[in-house]
C-alpha cells in the first residue's frame, strides 16, 4: 500500500500544484496542501543555507515559491531535505530506508504492476473455481426433477459440485435426491446416496430415514426392498436411534408392501410399546400388509377392522376401499384359524360351523336380487330342499329375510344362512359375508364415508357374475346419484366377455355412450375377444377407424388369439396384416403365442392332415410358408428395466408438468390432480404416452389438433373417403 500512495505523490503532486494558483491551493479542502503553501516561504530560507544541493532554475511563468516542483522526477514535502538526485543513491534493500522509489518511470511502472509474487498470487486467485452458493445447487437440482431428469440432477451433485466446482455438499442437496429416489422407488440409488452420506461426515436425519424405507416400499423388486428394509430397521435399533411416527409408517409401508404381513404387526406393537399414536393412517397400511397375504389377508382385515372400531376410528372411504381389495384378492386360510378369529370377533354361532364337515357355494347370485321374500333352502341353490334341511335344522329360526344375511362389519357380527367355510373361495362369497352391496353401502353411511369411483370399480368386480346382479349395482349408483367413469364399463364388457355372453357386452356401448364416454382403446380390446369371425373382427376395425383410436398390442394379442381358437387362416391373415400396415411393436407374448400356433399347424400338417378340409390344409400350409419371412421384419418390443427411465438422460427440452398440461389440456390450473395418474416415475416418453389414453377418456379436456387418419379399408383394396378433406369450389 505504501507503494502505490508514493508513487501517486510523486506523479500526481507535482502536476496539480503547477496547474494551481496560490489563492486556489489556500481554498482547497486539502490541509495536506494548505499546510504546504503557508509553509513554501520558510522552507525556502532553510533550504538556501542548510541544504548544499545546488541551485535548481526555475522557469519565469511560475511562482518562486513553487520552483521547486518543476522537476517531476523529485518530491518536496514540507520540513523534507531529501531531493530526488540524494533518494536514488540509498540502496535498495537497505531495511532502515522506507520505500523504494529510483529515479527511471520504467521502475515506477514496474512497482504500480506489481512485483512476481503479486502474480502469482493474482493467478491463483483466477485459477478458484467459480463455485455458487448451496441454494444455487438445490434450485437446480429442483428443476431438473420437475423436468423428470433425475440422471442430470445427479450429476450436479456427483458431476458440477464434486469435479468440476469442488464444492462440498451439504445435506440439504443428498436430502432432495433421496427422497425423489424414495417417490420413485429407486432404492439402489437411494442407499448408495446414503452411504455417500455416511462417508462425507453428514448428519443423518429422519427424513432421510423415511426417503430410504419409502423406495424400498416402492422398489419394484419386493424382495430386496424387503431384505434392506429388514436390514436398516435392525442398523438403526441397535445404534439406539429414536425412530419417530412418521418414519416408523414408512417402515410400515415397506412391510406391508413387501409381503411381511408378521413384521408388520410386530412393528405396530413396538410403536404402542413407544407410546406412539396408532392412527387411521396406520391401519390403512395394515390393510396393506392384508393385500399382501392371498392366503388369510381377508381374515386379518377383518380383525384390522374391528381394531379401527375398538379405537373409535371413523373409517374413510380409503380404508374401505383397501377393504374390498382384500375381499377381491384375499381368501380366509385355514378353516381352524379362521373359526379361531370369528370367536375373536364375537360371532354368533360360530361353534355350529366346527360340527360341519363340508359345505356348498354360496349362491352366484344374490337370492333377494330376484326374490325379496327368499327362504333359506335359496341360498345354496344348487341342492335340493330336503339336502338343506338337514344342514339348517340346527339354526335358529329367522323371522325376515334380512336375518338371513351374514354381516361380519355390524357392531354384532352374525353368520346369518352361513353352514360352512369350506368352499368360501370366490370374491362374492367373502363380500356376501360382509352383508352384500348393500349392507356394505349402508356401513359406509354410518361412518360417513362417501363412496368413490374407485369404490364402485372394486365392488364390480367382488358381485356376483350374473347380469342381475349387475344391473342392480347399476340402478343402486343410480340411485344414489353417484358418477362412474369408463373403467367401470370396461370392467363390465370384460366380465360378460369371460362369461362368453357377447351380446351382453356388446349391449355395454349404449351405456358408454348414454353417461357421456366414448370408447378407448382398453374397450375395444376386451370387444375384440367378442369376435370369433372375420366379419365381426373387420367391422370392429373400421369402428375403431371411425372414432379415431389406433389398435395397439393389447388389441392384436385378444384378436390373434380368437383367429387361432377356430383355425380361421384368413382371419388370421388379416391380423398379420394390420400388424404390418399399422406397423404395431408386438410383445414377446404375441411372439409366443405366434410360436405355438406355427409349431401347432406344423403337427397338424405331418401327423394328422386327414382331419382338416383341403381347403383348410392348403391355408395352413401358406401360413407355415409365410410366417417364417413375417417374423424376421415385425418389430418386437424389448423389455425396459424398471429403473431405466431414471438413468438415462433426457433432452434439455424436456417439460415440466405444468408446462406439458398447459399445452395439451385446456384450462389447466396448477396443481390439478385431474391427471395424477400418470404418476411419478414415468419419463417424459411414457408422460405422453399416458396423456394418450387420458384423451381417449376425457376429449373435451384436451385441445383438438389435425391428424390425418389412416383408413384400414386399405386392407382390403376397398377405397375410403371418410377423412379427406374436401375442398372449397
Amino acid at each position: 500500500m505504501g507503494h502505490y500512495l508514493r508513487c501517486g505523490l510523486q506523479c500526481r503532486l507535482p502536476k496539480f500544484i503547477f496547474e494551481s494558483s496560490k489563492s486556489e491551493l489556500l481554498r482547497c479542502r486539502n490541509p495536506f496542501l494548505r499546510v504546504l503553501v503557508n509553509n513554501s516561504s520558510s522552507q525556502k530560507d532553510f533550504h538556501s543555507e542548510n541544504s548544499p544541493v545546488t541551485s535548481i532554475k526555475t522557469d519565469e511563468n511560475l511562482p518562486p515559491d513553487y520552483s521547486k516542483f518543476q522537476d517531476e522526477r523529485k518530491i518536496s514535502l514540507p520540513k523534507s531535505t531529501v531531493i530526488a538526485e540524494d533518494y536514488s543513491t540509498i540502496p535498495q534493500d537497505d531495511p532502515d530506508n522506507f520505500g523504494t522509489l529510483t529515479k527511471s518511470n520504467n521502475d515506477i511502472l514496474s512497482v504500480q504492476e506489481g512485483s512476481e509474487e503479486d502474480k502469482a498470487e493474482d493467478k491463483f486467485i483466477s485459477e478458484l473455481p467459480n463455485y455458487y452458493p448451496q441454494k444455487t445447487y438445490a434450485n437446480m437440482i429442483k428443476k431438473y426433477l420437475r423436468q423428470r431428469r433425475f440422471q442430470d440432477a445427479v450429476d450436479v451433485l456427483m458431476v458440477t459440485m464434486l469435479k468440476e466446482h469442488r464444492v462440498k455438499p451439504e445435506y440439504y442437496i443428498y436430502s432432495i435426491l433421496i427422497s425423489y429416489c424414495g417417490l420413485t422407488g429407486y432404492s439402489k440409488m437411494a442407499f448408495k446416496l446414503y452411504n455417500d452420506m455416511k462417508r462425507r461426515g453428514l448428519p443423518v436425519k429422519d427424513s432421510v430415514y423415511t426417503s430410504l424405507f419409502n423406495s424400498y416400499a416402492n422398489s419394484p423388486y419386493p424382495s430386496d426392498g424387503l431384505q434392506r428394509t429388514r436390514h436398516l430397521f435392525t442398523l438403526l435399533t441397535e445404534k439406539g436411534i429414536n425412530i419417530n411416527q412418521i418414519t416408523c409408517h414408512a417402515i410400515l409401508k415397506a412391510f406391508a408392501r413387501c409381503g411381511s404381513i408378521e413384521e408388520a404387526f410386530k412393528l405396530v406393537d413396538y410403536m404402542m410399546s413407544k407410546k406412539m399414536t396408532i392412527n387411521k393412517e396406520t391401519m390403512s397400511f395394515l390393510f396393506q400388509a392384508c393385500i399382501s397375504d392371498k392366503d388369510a389377508g381377508f381374515r386379518h382385515a377383518l380383525l384390522v377392522y374391528r381394531k379401527m372400531m375398538q379405537y373409535r376410528m371413523k373409517p374413510d372411504v380409503f380404508q374401505f376401499n383397501l377393504l374390498l381389495r382384500c375381499v377381491r384378492d384375499c381368501g380366509l386360510g385355514d378353516i381352524v384359524s379362521t373359526i379361531d378369529v370369528f370367536q375373536r370377533l364375537g360371532v354368533e354361532n360360530v361353534d355350529k360351523l366346527n360340527t360341519l364337515q363340508g359345505g356348498e357355494t354360496l349362491s352366484d347370485g344374490y337370492p333377494w336380487e330376484e326374490d325379496p321374500e327368499f327362504c333359506a333352502m335359496n341360498v345354496a341353490g344348487s341342492k335340493t330342499n330336503s339336502e338343506l334341511q338337514n344342514k339348517t335344522s340346527d339354526l335358529p329360526e329367522i323371522s325376515s329375510p334380512k336375518e338371513l344375511l351374514p354381516d361380519l362389519l355390524s357392531q354384532k357380527p352374525t353368520l346369518g344362512c352361513v353352514v360352512s367355510l369350506m368352499q368360501i373361495e370366490k370374491p362374492q362369497d367373502r363380500l356376501f359375508l360382509l352383508g352384500g352391496v348393500e349392507r356394505f353401502m349402508r356401513e359406509m353411511d354410518l361412518h360417513e364415508a362417501k363412496p368413490d369411483i374407485k369404490t364402485f370399480n372394486l365392488m364390480l368386480e367382488c358381485i356376483p357374475q350374473t347380469v342381475v346382479a349387475e344391473q342392480t349395482l347399476l340402478k343402486l349408483i343410480t340411485k344414489g346419484g353417484l358418477k362412474v367413469d369408463l373403467l367401470f364399463f370396461n370392467t363390465l364388457i370384460r366380465r360378460r366377455v369371460y362369461r362368453r355372453q357377447y351380446d351382453e357386452a356388446k349391449d355395454v356401448l349404449p351405456l358408454i355412450a348414454s353417461h357421456g364416454f366414448q370408447p378407448d382403446l382398453m374397450t375395444y380390446t376386451n370387444l375384440a375377444m367378442t369376435c370369433r369371425q372375420k366379419k365381426d373382427a373387420y367391422e370392429l376395425l373400421k369402428a375403431m377407424d371411425q372414432t379415431g383410436v389406433r389398435p395397439g398390442v393389447e388389441f392384436i394379442t385378444a384378436m390373434f388369439g380368437c383367429a387361432t381358437s377356430t383355425y380361421n387362416m384368413s382371419y388370421i391373415n388379416l391380423v398379420l396384416d394390420v400388424i404390418d400396415y399399422e406397423e404395431i411393436k408386438v410383445n414377446k407374448y404375441f411372439i409366443k403365442k405366434a410360436e405355438d400356433f406355427y409349431e401347432k399347424c406344423l403337427r397338424v400338417l405331418k401327423a394328422r392332415p386327414e382331419k382338416f378340409r383341403p381347403e383348410t390344409l392348403v391355408a395352413i400350409n401358406n401360413f407355415c410358408s409365410k410366417y417364417p419371412e413375417w417374423k424376421k421384419h415385425v418389430e418386437v418390443e424389448k423389455d425396459e428395466h424398471p429403473w431405466q427411465h431414471l438413468r438415462d438422460k433426457h433432452p434439455p427440452d424436456s417439460k415440466t408438468d405444468e408446462e406439458f398440461f398447459s399445452e395439451h389440456v385446456e384450462n389447466y390450473t396448477p396443481y390439478e390432480r385431474t391427471f395424477s395418474r400418470l404418476g411419478p416415475t414415468t419419463s417424459p416418453k411414457v408422460r405422453l404416452e399416458k396423456l394418450k389414453k387420458l384423451k381417449q377418456e376425457d376429449p373435451g379436456r384436451f385441445k383438438k389438433k389435425w391428424r390425418k387418419k389412416s383408413s384400414i379399408d386399405q386392407l382390403e383394396g376397398i377405397p375410403c373417403i371418410t377423412y379427406q378433406k374436401i375442398q372449397p369450389k
